[in-house]
């Protein structure tokens, strides 16, 4: 009680400005009350009251009398899932505002913290804010313990070490910098951040930016000091001016193993951060069958959806890539994109010449009518030379890339992409983006501007998307970025990612992209609910392959076995392999929108481990586990400790190979694998 009292009489002492919120108090107290009790013998880390830190012309914010903070009248609300304020700082001079809207998750260790700046002067500029961070805290470190760790996932290159953990040991008196400098936020680091003080302590930082981010991490000895913002930032907003930043959302971690961590972490992901139709509920991973490019004929296309339909495969959502677009060309038909796809991108007419309707129409309403989803692929942040705006509107792009921060320029293309979605009556909406902007940005910023030209870059993305499911509420965005090179908080709260590492695209040698596959699907989903890739890596035939691959969602392109369909008839033997593989994928799929429980640690590029994970349902008492002896992995057996069995109840289990048995609880909670080398297991459970 003693601890209790001091923390409490701390936090009192740091309430940020006068008139704090009860709401806010109590928050405070709650959490310190939460970090005595998981202290053993020392107060562990507590999150306090977090504010933005930067210099505004050269002097630091935090200084005594340089902002004014303040509750936003009115901004205080509640619902079910959380409780909402926001607050604001001003700097003296009475230009410079900071709006920082934050969130705390009732059902969760976390908070969210959003962050706008707004000139209020509308004649002069502001001064100079430099090195722009979205939050800044201290977190107080036992005395046991003295260094900290960074675990995160190295981010996506179309490498087999795509995805992969990687830990950084921070000492008293050393730092740890994280940073993407490119423009894509997953490319060096997916920017989940996770800070470990011992083995059930910790947190996690997830960002909230589509761009270039910087995250420092700071040993002091008795603290470990966390900055995370843009990676650059020296500037002065114009008269009336708003910028976005980052959001920042700082989950928890007390008493739970990281491995116990990352199940809250999926579940609260599946509850606040995935895409939702119009009635709310949570939109369902896709399985798709691809034509590949749009430079395929519409009897090409017309041949594929024939073959799933006749042979009652289990696709729910019919996907076309690039190579649709551009001024009439002749193409080559039978490669995945053809070799023109990069050559038109920008200008978003239909290839008459491929496509002589001047639309997709005749593809798009034989998929519908089929009762399946129809997808079709857009790159809209960048242009080649060939657009035709540019005769008319050269200032609409930068280099290759589409200024989305100029407002008439945003309006163009949504008008342009919005037309094509209601036109085709498009499911899903394909975004990808095959540049590094971060320099081209780099380029546009004056020297009291660095930092803009991404920012209004990245809101005006947000806004692209946002609007886009405001006129087409049923719409399911989708996530690519030359792969998985955007995986970040908020474009996993608006998309689904069904090509997280263009590693996938042919065939690989010694599994390597089955390693791949089985480290993304574990690693990733506790951040990444509903994702896939593409299955051409697979030979016909390879169990163990496919089910590497396999994730909540995957695509299959049928040419690219060997032409099948468009060269070449698809065998029996051939058919019913699919369809085997992919009946028991669209039965493991309802399974990936409960819970997520990892059964080992995060798994790396090596053919020597085990790698497996379990989805479990509460609501219908049943799931499914994958278990896999990599080639390597030594060790014939293993025992694997699953989630959300009831020890005392009866289970009906049934494996892939059909052999099927009930077992008691107690059995299926310590569950018992032998496997031979490069094997798996892959079985589903049902309470009796």
């Amino acid at each position: 009680m003693n601890q209790l009292k001091k923390a409490m009489t701390a936090i009192a002492r740091a309430i940020p400005f006068p008139g704090c919120s009860q709401r806010w108090m109590l928050l405070f107290v709650f959490l310190a009350a939460q970090a005595v009790q998981a202290a053993a013998p020392a107060q562990t880390s507590r999150l306090n009251a977090c504010w933005p830190a930067f210099d505004y012309d050269g002097k630091p914010s935090q200084t005594d009398g340089s902002f004014s903070k303040t509750t936003v009248a009115g901004s205080q609300t509640a619902t079910a899932r959380l409780t909402a304020e926001s607050r604001t700082m001003t700097a003296a001079d009475g230009k410079l505002q900071v709006r920082l809207d934050c969130k705390t998750y009732r059902n969760f260790p976390a908070e969210e913290y959003a962050v706008l700046l707004t000139n209020l002067s509308r004649t002069e500029p502001t001064g100079i804010a430099d090195n722009f961070r979205s939050l800044k805290l201290s977190i107080a470190m036992p005395e046991s313990i003295k260094a900290a760790v960074i675990n995160v996932l190295r981010g996506s290159t179309c490498k087999a070490t795509d995805f992969v953990p990687e830990s950084f040991t921070i000492e008293a008196g050393k730092e740890q910098v994280l940073t993407t400098a490119c423009g894509r936020s997953s490319n060096d680091y997916v920017p989940f951040l996770e800070l470990n003080l011992d083995d059930k302590n910790g947190y996690l930082f997830a960002v909230g930016w589509t761009g270039s981010w910087k995250a420092r991490f700071a040993n002091t000895g008795s603290a470990v000091d966390v900055e995370i913002g843009m990676e650059r930032t020296h500037f002065r907003l114009l008269p009336g001016e708003t910028i976005r930043q980052p959001s920042i959302t700082v989950f928890v971690r007390k008493n739970q193993t990281r491995r116990e961590f990352k199940t809250l972490l999926h579940r609260f992901m599946i509850e606040n951060k995935v895409p939702r139709d119009t009635n709310g509920q949570v939109i369902p991973p896709i399985l798709a069958v691809a034509s590949g490019g749009g430079n395929k004929t519409p009897q090409m296309m017309a041949d594929v959806l024939q073959y799933c339909v006749a042979n009652k495969l289990p696709f729910d959502t019919y996907w076309i890539d690039a190579g649709w677009y551009g001024a009439p060309h002749a193409d080559e038909l039978f490669s995945n994109c053809g070799p023109n796809w990069a050559k038109y991108v920008g200008d978003w007419r239909v290839n008459t010449t491929t496509h002589p309707t001047g639309d997709l129409l005749p593809i798009a309403d034989a998929v519908h009518k089929a009762g399946l989803k129809f997808l079709l692929w857009f790159e809209p942040e960048r242009m080649t030379d060939s657009a035709p705006i540019l005769k008319t509107h050269p200032e609409y792009r930068h280099g290759q890339l589409v200024d989305f921060g100029n407002p008439e320029t945003l309006k163009w293309i949504q008008d342009t992409i919005y037309g094509i979605i209601e036109k085709h009556k498009i499911d899903v909406y394909r975004e990808d983006f095959n540049m590094q902007p971060g320099p081209v940005w780099r380029g546009m910023d004056a020297a009291d501007r660095v930092g803009i030209a991404e920012a209004k870059h990245i809101t005006g993305l947000y806004k692209f998307l946002d609007d886009m499911r405001a006129r087409f509420p049923g719409i399911l965005q989708e996530n690519c970025a030359s792969g998985g090179r955007r995986i970040d908080m908020e474009m996993n709260s608006r998309a689904h990612v069904y090509c997280r590492s263009d590693y996938y695209i042919g065939r690989k040698t010694n599994d390597t992209a089955f390693i791949l596959g089985q480290n993304a699907t574990l690693n990733l989903m506790p951040y990444l609910p509903f994702q896939g890739c593409e299955f051409n890596c697979v030979p016909v035939g390879d169990d163990y392959g496919a089910f590497s691959i396999i994730a909540s969602g995957t695509v299959i392109t049928p040419s690219d076995f060997d032409g099948g369909i468009l060269r070449r008839k698809i065998t029996d033997s051939e058919t019913a392999w699919f369809k085997k593989v992919f009946d028991v994928a669209v039965r493991m799929r309802p399974f990936y929108m409960g819970e997520f429980h990892p059964l080992t640690d995060e798994t790396g590029a090596g053919n020597d481990v085990w790698c497996a994970w379990q989805c479990n349902r509460p609501d219908l008492k049943a799931g499914f586990a994958i278990i896999f002896r990599r080639g390597a992995a030594a060790g014939e057996s293993r025992t694997f400790q699953l989630g959300g069995i009831e020890p005392n109840a009866a289970y009906q289990v049934e494996c892939y190979d059909g052999s099927k048995k009930t077992v008691k609880g107690s059995e299926l909670k310590h569950w018992a694998v032998k496997l031979e080398p490069r094997s798996f297991q892959l079985f589903f459970y049902r309470k009796h």
